[in-house]
């Protein structure tokens, strides 16, 4: 299995440092073994003190398809340059949704990432933070720590190119 992985950047608050990783799955049931090759991929992960806080989101339904965008390409002053543009596809109804989360010890970081996901109608995702204690407590600052990264980790991965509030977001159809 070789996942597509979409990564944040290191933040770093008062010497804690969070990283954030999604990729798009169709059950749950694959999700221990993902977490598994996160943790083998990327040795760093082994040595946090919260090393995969987490939260998923599955679903199905009848797809309207939000537009079929492909690469096109321009021509500007001489030279010719590629366009890209993602393809998604929308869920108008979601049926079969199963959802969930894990703290990792973090209480509550969990149902935050699962609030974000669904805040930013998105589904078939899975998202992990990982929290290296740097000794400092941080209080309710830490939560948006790990929205931020989660944040920055969907955005790499392309999966926020839609708007919210057209129906739900299905991450494993973006490209």
């Amino acid at each position: 299995m070789n996942p597509k992985w979409s990564v944040s950047n290191v933040l770093v608050q008062k010497k804690s440092k969070f990283r954030a990783f999604c990729t798009p799955i169709k059950s749950n049931l694959s999700i221990p073994e993902l977490l598994n090759d996160l943790t083998t991929l990327d040795k760093t992960i082994q040595k946090a003190s919260h090393p995969t806080m987490y939260a998923w989101k599955t679903a199905s339904s009848e797809l309207e398809t939000a537009g079929c965008n492909t690469a096109k390409s321009k021509k500007s002053k001489g030279k010719k340059t590629d366009e890209l543009t993602v393809e998604s596809s929308v869920l108008s109804k979601l049926v079969n949704l199963n959802q969930g989360f894990h703290d990792n010890n973090e209480g509550g970081s969990g149902l935050r990432l699962l609030g974000m996901l669904d805040r930013l109608h998105l589904v078939n995702i899975l998202v992990v933070v990982s929290r290296w204690y740097g000794g400092i407590a941080l209080g309710p600052a830490r939560f948006k720590c790990m929205s931020d990264v989660g944040m920055e980790a969907l955005q790499n991965g392309g999966y926020l190119a839609s708007k919210p509030g057209k129906g739900w977001t299905d991450c494993s159809k973006v490209k």
